[in-house]
């Protein structure tokens, strides 16, 4: 059952990932998986120091295992999120990126065989009409601001892949030893994805590095540590939900810092978005 004690560090980490578009929309030179690897780089090497000073139990050989899927699925995740606001806005994005929880939902039924009930087959159909419905006029459209909304969506799919995972491993191990493991694993993954596109991941600008920086310790360190420490007392389902809140956070900083106009198909289909997520919650709450 939900643990209420959770809900003050996940408002924390709420705003913490909010920060994370705006941040991204300040390294327009800066490619995808170079701004994911500086991000995941970031974070690993603070929780690498943090924790040479802490003893802690090591990972399992069969959580090991896991791990390195979830990192390189949170690598999958960062490329094409951050290959999304390259190319759509940042209200697209965030809106299309919330979906996670229906694709949790849908790989417990494939994976684990978790049972789909009637409120939450038609919460899903909600939640599919409502990106359907962000995507307007681009539908169909394989370029430009379309192939940005369609990017937006695999990036959640790969991001409940990371909180399945994560609820999974986090029961027998601690907070430190999994997040430090899965960014490291997500920094080799990310920079191996860099040399193989050959993007560059030095000669920016100081300004470049000082909101990499920031980006690596506020929605990374903060943010998702506080998602992978509280999946362990909470369904994947819910914490993936959590960022239901990032569009209206993300959009409103942007449009006060960038002048970036919302839409209005993309709040109704947020809208729709949002009375999906919130029917799925309320039917998968364990």
């Amino acid at each position: 059952m939900f643990n209420n004690r959770i809900y003050p560090l996940l408002i924390i980490g709420l705003f913490a990932i909010s920060t994370s578009p705006v941040i991204a929309k300040l390294l327009p030179y800066v490619p995808a998986t170079v701004i994911a690897f500086w991000r995941m780089a970031i974070a690993s090497g603070a929780l690498w120091l943090y924790t040479s000073f802490f003893s802690y139990s090591p990972i399992s050989p069969k959580n090991s295992r896991l791990v390195y899927l979830a990192g390189a699925s949170l690598a999958m995740h960062f490329i094409f999120w951050f290959g999304a606001l390259k190319l759509t806005s940042i209200a697209n994005t965030t809106v299309l990126g919330i979906v996670a929880p229906a694709f949790t939902l849908l790989i417990e039924k494939l994976v684990y065989g978790k049972e789909i009930n009637t409120l939450s087959a038609i919460s899903l159909m909600i939640i599919f009409i409502g990106c359907i419905i962000v995507q307007g006029s681009d539908l169909g459209n394989f370029t430009g601001v379309g192939l940005g909304n369609i990017m937006a969506i695999v990036s959640a799919v790969f991001l409940g892949i990371v909180f399945l995972i994560g609820s999974r491993v986090r029961q027998n191990t601690g907070v430190l030893p999994y997040t430090k493991n899965l960014f490291t694993v997500s920094a080799i993954v990310l920079l191996f994805c860099s040399l193989l596109l050959d993007n560059s991941i030095v000669n920016y600008s100081i300004e470049n590095y000082f909101w990499l920086f920031i980006l690596g310790m506020v929605p990374t360190l903060i943010g998702h540590t506080i998602f992978s420490y509280s999946i362990k007392f909470v369904s994947p389902t819910i914490i993936a939900s959590i960022p239901l809140g990032e569009p209206i956070i993300a959009s409103i900083l942007a449009f006060i810092l960038f002048n970036e106009r919302i839409y209005s198909n993309v709040v109704i289909g947020g809208v729709v978005i949002g009375i999906g997520l919130i029917l799925l919650i309320r039917n998968n709450k364990n």
